[in-house]
């Protein structure tokens, strides 16, 4: 633990984040998404913001647990 909590932290304060991810053409998957990433030495994919892996980043919609809500149609 850092010097700067010898005792371990008690409690965190939260911040909140809203941003945009864009799909093309209704293509919502993994693949396409800015905070998926390769491994590429062991062929793996990860989520950046779930830091799970992704089994196939190819298929049509997102995983369960993924905090990506998309947006209907106009």
């Amino acid at each position: 633990m850092s010097q700067e909590f010898p005792n371990g932290v008690s409690y965190f304060t939260d911040g909140e984040i809203s941003l945009t991810v864009h799909f093309p053409e209704d293509r919502v998957k993994c693949h396409y998404c800015p905070f998926c990433r390769s491994e590429s030495d062991l062929n793996r994919y990860w989520c950046r913001l779930t830091n799970r892996m992704i089994y196939n980043p190819y298929i049509l919609g997102l995983p369960d647990g993924c905090p990506i809500q998309i947006n209907e149609r106009r």
